[in-house]
């Protein structure tokens, strides 16, 4: 049987720079399939998808709410050439019956466990219209990737620049953020997975790796175990927050941590001290801004862009508030009936696509541009992103602590 995968083209905010990290998910389900089945993936951020591709079975993987517009046009034409496709992934997760409409089966919730019993189906002919499991995988029985069908040239270099492999040590988060829907898809307890199949997988990636776990934090005992044992990894490491405890800090410093991602959500002296603590440990730091809560007007967001200029952020990323499916804030808009349209091709975080409390939706999207305006003024994202791309090529031993703020 001929399997193929596809990650559907999706596009970045538009101030920033145009790589993009190749999807972990197509990889991951293909780790899932069974010997004898023959599986390729389609990236279509960097190669054409071929309607005429020799298979008998289409996956597509949706992981952003903005790629679904695209997948559901990809499954459309498929299935119009006499294709059977599978929709899977987070968006279709968390929305089964939409994207029922666009394919032959959906599979809700995590791949591992059900893609063989899919498979099996498929090959005798009896194909179910929707396959859900029953809890959550087992850490343990979460393979690696299928990182040998990615193209290394194609996925992994951007204009000479070494990209980030993927991998995660761990899924599901306790944390149940207003803005995020993971506790819909991979539940809401942290998930482990054993140390040794972690380190396996480490071995197999290239010499600077994203973990992609949502939370380290909130397992203090996992956090520093698996930071002890990356050190002797040799590779370099971005990741989500870490615990700003000067320990932890010290070991992820030793194992070759770069940079962390971190949301901020409004001015607090909490992520001044967190950055300032990066910051002395060497790691640098990308703030994730929200703008459009409901206590933001305008003068609140001029001062949150204020605020991030302060703490001597390496990066930011500013994004509009969007009241993804399966979130709290979602629920929330959509009772009081706040959600304008459900046009997923603008739930990117770079569209007003609610009416905020405090501005006008026309106003809110003049701020967010303002905001990139205002950060970079002096030195523009490609630039601030060359920076961290030097450090990165020239490994953490040329980064040294700094002070700020």
């Amino acid at each position: 049987m001929k399997l193929l995968l596809i990650a559907p083209s999706w596009t970045k905010l538009p101030e920033q720079t145009p790589f993009l990290l190749p999807s972990l998910g197509p990889i991951q389900v293909a780790s899932c399939a069974p010997p004898g089945v023959s599986v390729s993936v389609v990236n279509e951020n960097v190669s054409p998808v071929d309607f005429d591709r020799a298979c008998d079975l289409v996956g597509i993987s949706v992981l952003l709410t903005c790629q679904a517009p695209r997948a559901y046009a990809l499954a459309d034409e498929f299935r119009r050439r006499g294709k059977t496709v599978v929709l899977g992934g987070f968006h279709v997760s968390l929305c089964p019956e939409e994207a029922a409409a666009h394919a032959d089966a959906v599979v809700v919730g995590e791949a591992e466990g059900q893609l063989p019993r899919l498979l099996s189906d498929f090959a005798a002919g009896r194909l179910q219209p929707v396959y859900r499991r029953d809890g959550w995988a087992d850490p343990g029985a979460i393979p690696a990737p299928r990182r040998d069908l990615y193209d290394k040239k194609l996925h992994y270099t951007y204009k000479g620049w070494e990209l980030a492999d993927l991998l995660e040590s761990s899924r599901g988060c306790r944390s149940r953020c207003f803005p995020c829907g993971v506790p819909g898809v991979c539940g809401s307890e942290h998930r482990i997975r054993p140390l040794d199949a972690v380190l396996a997988d480490v071995r197999g990636c290239s010499d600077l790796v994203f973990l992609v776990d949502n939370s380290l934090e909130q397992n203090i005992a996992y956090e520093r175990e698996l930071l002890r044992a990356l050190r002797g990894e040799k590779r370099r490491w971005i990741s989500h927050p870490l615990t700003p405890d000067p320990e932890i800090l010290s070991l992820a410093r030793e194992a070759g941590w770069l940079y962390v991602y971190h949301e901020i959500h409004g001015v607090s002296d909490t992520i001044r001290e967190r950055v300032r603590r990066y910051h002395d440990h060497g790691i640098a730091v990308e703030g994730a801004v929200f703008i459009g809560l409901d206590d933001h007007d305008e003068s609140a967001i001029r001062r949150l862009v204020d605020f991030t200029l302060e703490i001597g952020l390496d990066l930011v990323e500013y994004t509009i508030l969007t009241p993804f499916p399966g979130s709290p804030v979602a629920r929330d808009l959509e009772a009081a009936g706040r959600i304008l349209h459900k046009d997923w091709s603008l739930y990117n975080a770079a569209n007003v696509v609610f009416r905020p409390r405090l501005l006008s939706p026309e106003r809110l999207q003049e701020l967010y541009f303002e905001a990139w305006r205002t950060f970079y003024a002096e030195r523009s994202h490609a630039v601030r992103m060359s920076r961290l791309f030097l450090d990165v090529v020239h490994g953490p031993a040329r980064r040294r602590p700094r002070r700020t703020g």
